[in-house]
């Protein structure tokens, strides 16, 4: 059986600590406030076997925060309520958190019944149905217990074992998460943490990331249950000695995570349901007190689409933060008013790392409601319709969807099948096919609008039409010029690039003198002068030089070689066709070789070669150059 964690839940002085030590043994009071007021004030922890761990929460209404605390990394539920008292305020304060929280299952436990006649008994469980009637725990058995004396304790237990066998495991995310909910220093050890594990697993000597401060941590040492242990997985209470980190650097509310794939954010999207008994609803921009995880923070709402949420009815919004927090995809939180400190509803996160919204945008609401859909091949659909310019990896989409990594890649391998994404690269990131084709129109209108710019250029420049583009992902831009090229949109010769069959047309007085350089460089065959020295011959700017250097290239008729060298195309074929027929009798030829066969000097040879060397024509070993083109 995997692990569970069960948390109590009631109001105060209804026997909650008792309770988990008549079951366990332990006590889970543990501070010496708490032992001396007999009042819970804080979580308590204790194990009922093996694989079972108790949270037990404080059930005093100032205390609320630490209940949710304990509340939110639990798998079931274990309601306790006094005979003597019967239903009061924190009882259904506590079942209304453990509803929102989306708690499934649990038990109720109907304590102290040996101060009390049975006629009485029958009248509180009336009481506790018609509770519970609209809640999770409207089927739950309804124990009746008394840690005093005993009975019903040995039943309760097996029925608790029960509830715990047929309650499902968290889905495992793969990532390690964990909120912390105590934070202590241990004599001879250093900082120690613990919290419930809720995906993910670790183990002695990991590095994982604290959160939302994005401090790298080593984990020292593990316990569970109490012992030492090299491991702990899914579902484990567990006790964390941390490396080089002190005790006021991590706190409650404060996650352990995986590292590098959780980003902090003072913006949540979420859908938020505002409870049926609210006696008053949130305003816009109304200030609120967020729950999430283990932890209070102070924010804001932004009611999307809406002006108003009637109590029992639900909303898109933004939770905006007043410090740094992060969440996961579709982790539930708790909201309650500023002041009176009143629970008064709470939700699911939909993206945990959104840009501000305009309330009444509605392809936002339209988004949201696709990330709200339960189905997990929309969820990654919208995620990657999100990605307009870079593609995503299956790992960040797993924490933005929230969905485990063999679900998620099972669904990518679908949708590529049904050609609805773009796979990028051999380390499988993806595009949205919708938005793969947009950036090829993109690429084209950019190419497009150079040429316009510059209409005596061969074309734009590699780097260039990179930055324009805004691609920053090197694999993803070389695909989309693959495919552009595969589909005759464009041509490519080196790093230019434009668009295919694109010529370029020039003026009489242009044409005149891009023949006259024409004329110099085919003249001066494998010496040719710099731009400047023609600019004085042809007594032109050097600027109009190179720009009709330039067009001369994007027609085909020069090529430009490293350090600014151009020789015409004539030049370049002689060149080849001499190594061609120097290959027939030699295998290889050297800078002087090579430089007294074109007679000419090193500072042209060697660009030259370099050029060859590129093209596949000839390959450098040594001082050498192999001749790889023979006739």
């Amino acid at each position: 059986m995997a692990f569970k964690i069960i948390g109590t839940a009631g109001h105060i002085d209804h026997g909650k600590s008792s309770l988990i030590k008549a079951l366990t043994g332990t006590d889970p009071d543990r501070l010496a406030e708490e032992q001396q007021r007999g009042m819970t004030i804080d979580l308590g922890f204790a194990f009922l076997d093996k694989e079972i761990a108790f949270i037990d929460v404080p059930g005093h209404e100032k205390f609320i925060k630490n209940m949710v605390a304990g509340a939110s990394t639990v798998d079931a539920a274990l309601m306790v309520i006094a005979a003597d008292d019967g239903v009061m305020p924190q009882t259904r304060e506590h079942l209304d958190i453990l509803n929102i929280l989306q708690i499934k299952h649990g038990i109720i436990a109907l304590t102290k019944i040996d101060m009390v006649e049975e006629e009485w008994l029958d009248i509180v469980e009336e009481d506790i149905r018609e509770l519970v009637q609209n809640s999770f725990l409207r089927d739950a058995a309804i124990m009746r217990v008394s840690s005093s004396t005993g009975e019903g304790i040995g039943p309760l237990r097996d029925a608790l074992v029960e509830l715990v066998q047929q309650t499902p495991s968290r889905r495992n995310r793969g990532l390690f998460w964990m909120p912390v909910d105590r934070s202590f220093t241990v004599k001879g050890h250093g900082t120690v943490v613990t919290g419930s594990i809720l995906s993910g697993s670790i183990k002695n000597g990991d590095t994982m990331e604290l959160l939302p401060a994005q401090k790298p941590l080593r984990i020292r040492g593990i316990q569970t249950h109490g012992k030492a242990v090299d491991s702990a997985g899914l579902g484990e209470r567990a006790a964390l000695n941390l490396m080089n980190l002190s005790k006021e650097d991590i706190k409650r509310g404060d996650v352990i995570a995986s590292p590098g794939y959780f980003k902090p954010s003072m913006l949540f999207d979420a859908k938020l349901f505002i409870l049926p008994g609210a006696a008053k609803t949130p305003a816009n921009r109304a200030r609120i007190r967020l729950h999430l995880g283990t932890r209070e923070i102070m924010a804001r709402l932004k009611l999307l689409g809406c002006d108003k949420i009637e109590p029992g009815g639900e909303a898109f919004v933004q939770l905006l933060a007043e410090e740094h927090a992060v969440a996961q995809k579709r982790e539930p939180f708790v909201i309650r008013q500023y002041s009176p400190q009143i629970t008064i509803g709470g939700g699911i996160i939909l993206d945990a790392n959104p840009t501000a919204h305009r309330r009444s945008d509605k392809a936002v609401l339209k988004r949201l409601a696709l990330l709200e859909s339960s189905d997990p091949e929309e969820l990654i659909l919208t995620t990657l319709m999100q990605s307009k310019k870079e593609p995503i990896k299956i790992s960040d989409l797993c924490k933005q969807t929230g969905l485990a990594s063999d679900q998620a890649e099972q669904i990518m391998h679908d949708l590529l099948n049904k050609k609805q994404i773009i796979q990028i690269g051999k380390k499988a990131a993806y595009f949205h096919v919708q938005n793969f084709e947009m950036l090829k129109v993109d690429f084209l209108n950019i190419i497009a609008r150079y040429h316009k710019d510059e209409p005596l250029r061969p074309g734009i420049n590699r780097a260039n039409l990179q930055a324009r583009s805004g691609i920053k992902a090197a694999h993803a831009f070389d695909r989309i010029v693959q495919d552009l090229l595969r589909d005759a949109k464009i041509e490519k010769n080196n790093n230019i690039i434009k668009l295919a069959g694109r010529t370029i047309h020039l003026g009489s007085d242009d044409e005149a003198l891009a023949d006259n350089i024409y004329g110099i460089l085919d003249q001066a065959g494998f010496s040719t002068p710099p731009a400047k020295i023609m600019a004085e011959q042809l007594q032109a700017s050097e600027a109009t030089i190179q720009k009709l250097l330039g067009a001369l290239l994007g027609m085909g008729k020069v090529v430009r070689l490293e350090g600014d060298i151009y020789f015409t195309t004539s030049a370049i074929k002689r060149a080849e066709e001499l190594l061609r027929t120097f290959a027939q009798k030699n295998e290889e030829i050297s800078v002087g070789e090579f430089r007294e066969m074109l007679n000419t000097s090193r500072k042209f040879a060697m660009p030259l070669l370099g050029y060859f060397d590129a093209r596949g024509v000839t390959s450098r070993v040594g001082d050498v150059r192999q001749i790889l083109a023979k006739t």
